[in-house]
């Protein structure tokens, strides 16, 4: 009995020999890292020329409570317009919009380089409490009926938006710059049907919020790549026991060396690979990105014998996160195009008494090319008779310009912008 003990405590011990043998050859295999692709390029932004630094002063003199803000936001999206608010709280920013207006005219907007997902970022809340400012004045100039300086506002805006996108912060960065730019053109769609404004004005609008050749992709990509160095970042404190809770204040414990459960340079690998292929994906149309690789699950036994548990881990939360940016991306564009094509659709109707029948009379009078759907590379799809123009979005299908209800099992049917006139 005691010699069969001893077999089975053999065979035990050389079985875990064997695995780590096994651990070690694929750790070392896994572990190049090829990241050249991912480095992000930062600006050396002369003193007084970075909209950031001009926006962060400005915060001193923003005056945007939050016990205020259902009011507020509705001054913003003119859901229940009060005047005398308004000029109230234009009045009260006076120097707040002011330092927005020379924000705007900057070039540049560069935030500060973040190092791990413990650093905090308060800034993103005042773009947004500053985005939602402009908006009231850009509302109160409509409804005073000066159509054309709000339309400039709102383009100002958007554009603003899109410089934070670029930012070369991290990727909640580009999604906060995202809604900034989504809640310009929404003014643009929201407004077109009201505003007094001629055809070639509204074709000249049109053509302004036309974003430079590769720059959604680039600005996209650079979020990637910003946010690489974050992931990195945070494992390699995690490494040397240095990463800290933000909410909790608690250390991420060292691993301990009775098995191997991290992996630093296995991680760097498994992220390195993931953000290539999303920076990668950044010029594609939706329908020719590939992500099933990246949002695969290692089973029990992978994990356990990878070397790297907690890595693997880390990748399998994080990652499928950052894929579904991915339709963010092409929603972005998509709403842009959506937003073009309404102006020029107004402009045909202001021009020729009705709607036309397809898209194609857009051109070239009103549109250069028919906008094309991110989602799918195919035209943008139009009704004219229920007054929709729509994407196929996420599920790839034509679903008849349906887009479903929040919270049913339909809800990534099109993606529908409605117009009223």
């Amino acid at each position: 009995m005691k010699k069969w003990f001893q077999k089975i405590g053999l065979g035990l011990f050389g079985f875990v020999i064997l695995a780590l043998v096994f651990i070690f050859i694929r750790s070392t295999y896994n572990g190049r890292v090829d990241d050249t692709g991912l480095k992000l390029e930062r600006a050396n932004i002369p003193a007084g020329a970075n909209a950031y630094d001009v926006l962060q002063t400005a915060t001193n003199h923003l005056w945007w409570p939050d016990d205020k803000w259902r009011s507020l936001s509705e001054l913003a999206f003119d859901t229940n317009w009060d005047g005398s608010l308004a000029a109230m709280v234009l009045a009260t920013n006076r120097e707040a919009l002011a330092a927005w207006d020379a924000a705007v005219k900057l070039p540049d907007l560069q935030v500060p380089e973040v190092s791990s997902f413990a650093d905090l970022l308060p800034y993103l809340a005042d773009w947004k409490k500053f985005a939602q400012l402009a908006q009231v004045r850009e509302n109160v100039l409509l409804h005073d009926g000066k159509d054309q300086e709000a339309f400039n506002q709102v383009v100002n805006e958007i554009q603003i938006g899109r410089r934070m996108q670029d930012s070369r912060g991290a990727l909640i960065v580009y999604l906060v710059g995202s809604a900034v730019e989504n809640m310009g053109l929404n003014q643009l769609r929201r407004w077109a049907g009201k505003i007094h404004l001629t055809p070639s004005q509204l074709k000249d609008y049109s053509r302004q919020i036309e974003p430079a050749p590769g720059a959604e992709a680039a600005a996209f990509a650079n979020a990637i790549k910003s946010e690489y160095r974050v992931d990195i970042n945070t494992l390699n404190a995690m490494r040397q026991g240095e990463f800290t809770n933000a909410d909790t204040g608690e250390s991420f414990p060292r691993h301990g060396m009775v098995w191997p459960i991290f992996d630093f340079k296995q991680s760097r690998a498994l992220f390195a690979k993931g953000s290539l292929t999303l920076v990668n994906a950044a010029p594609k149309y939706y329908k020719d990105i590939d992500s099933s690789e990246l949002e695969s699950r290692p089973g029990i036994s992978s994990l356990l014998l990878s070397g790297n548990p907690i890595g693997e881990i880390l990748y399998s939360m994080l990652m499928p996160a950052l894929v579904h940016t991915l339709e963010k991306k092409s929603n972005l564009d998509v709403q842009v195009r959506a937003t073009q094509t309404i102006l020029a659709l107004r402009a045909y109707q202001l021009t020729h008494g009705n709607l036309p029948a397809d898209l194609n009379a857009l051109v070239p009078e009103f549109l250069d090319v028919v906008p094309v759907d991110d989602f799918d590379g195919q035209p943008l799809r139009y009704s004219p008779d229920r007054k929709i123009v729509y994407s196929v979005g996420q599920n790839l299908k034509d679903d008849g310009g349906n887009e479903g209800r929040p919270g049913s099992s339909n809800r990534a049917l099109d993606l529908v912008y409605k117009f009223d006139f």
